[in-house]
């Protein structure tokens, strides 16, 4: 059958020499800013949006503007859940405006595929090097990630017309980002802490899918997996005895009380992380640039600009699939 060079819009570049793996979209980006006709020239955008929501449209229905918005934030939603989980926060902003988009949603929607174009050498990588992973827990050069782990936040009552909080979560294996959300809580929230808890709760259930998935095919973690969350009243009432969120709410304390129960099982751990070093913090708001570009690291995309530059020089403008011998 060949090696792997393309699933499904996603090109996979290898190279055994230095023993990693990208996986990048860059020609479909090409292909959608093509036929919409995103313009090309001048500066992109340094970051995909500048706002965390946008109001909604007073303006009269308009049905070619609505399918366009659409087609484009459909087209969102594919390169955020499959490739590029820098942009999964912009399109859950962009998505609360499908029935009826003003032309102001329109040009911000464009402008997001426009900082695409502008960063579409964005990777995901994947290293057999230990030292080549990207740190993203702990400024001690002496530390490691854990191979398996992953990473829970909420942004309390964010969302202006509902209350709802934003949840957001990622995990990491051997470095590379396997798997993300960014989406907003079905239900509201009392307090950061029950929002915080809820988030964490739908990534211990998602922890645990994956914990079943690597029992499938007989892969044994070094320790218990661990979910960070930055909010330490949250990490107390699911870790320590004494500790509860003292609420009447029903499916709070079901939330709180299955933690609680898979952390004392020892399951999964739960453990507090400084919000600067909160891997999921972008999936939950929108970020000014400095704190942007550290969430890009802590994601582990990677610029390999120059590496297709010179796949391209070797290998023509057929970058469909490249394997590096």
């Amino acid at each position: 059958m060949g090696d792997l060079t393309c699933f499904l819009g996603i090109r996979v570049i290898r190279d055994r020499d230095v023993h990693k793996t990208w996986l990048i979209q860059d020609a479909f980006i090409d292909k959608v800013c093509a036929r919409f006709g995103i313009e090309t020239t001048g500066r992109c955008p340094d970051v995909p949006l500048t706002e965390n929501w946008l109001p909604q449209s007073n303006e009269e229905p308009d049905a070619a503007r609505t399918k366009l918005y659409q087609q484009l934030v459909g087209s969102l939603a594919y390169i955020a859940v499959w490739g590029r989980p820098d942009v999964a926060r912009t399109h859950v902003v962009f998505a609360c405006h499908l029935t009826n988009p003003g032309q102001s949603h329109v040009s911000k929607v464009r402008q997001t595929w426009r900082y695409l174009l502008g960063t579409k050498s964005l990777a995901l990588e994947a290293s057999a090097n230990a030292k080549d992973m990207a740190e993203c827990l702990s400024d001690d050069p002496t530390y490691r990630d854990p191979l398996f782990f992953g990473s829970s936040d909420a942004s309390y009552a964010d969302e202006p017309e509902t209350r709802r909080s934003s949840q957001g979560y990622v995990f990491k294996f051997g470095g590379l980002m396997i798997d993300w959300k960014s989406t907003i809580q079905r239900t509201v929230t009392k307090s950061t802490t029950e929002s915080e808890l809820l988030s964490l709760s739908l990534a211990a259930s998602q922890m645990e899918e994956w914990l079943r998935f690597f029992a499938g095919i007989n892969l044994t973690l070094d320790r218990t997996p661990t979910i960070w969350c930055d909010n330490q009243q949250t990490v107390g009432i699911v870790t320590k005895e004494h500790d509860k969120l003292h609420t009447k709410v029903k499916h709070v304390d079901i939330h709180q009380l299955w933690i609680r129960q898979e952390v004392t099982a020892l399951r999964i751990n739960v453990k507090w992380v400084p919000t600067d070093r909160m891997p999921a913090d972008g999936l939950t708001k929108v970020l000014p640039k400095q704190k942007f570009v550290e969430f890009i690291r802590q994601l582990g995309l990677v610029d390999i600009a120059e590496r297709l530059k010179g796949l391209r020089q070797a290998n023509g403008d057929d970058l469909d699939g490249i394997y590096i011998h």
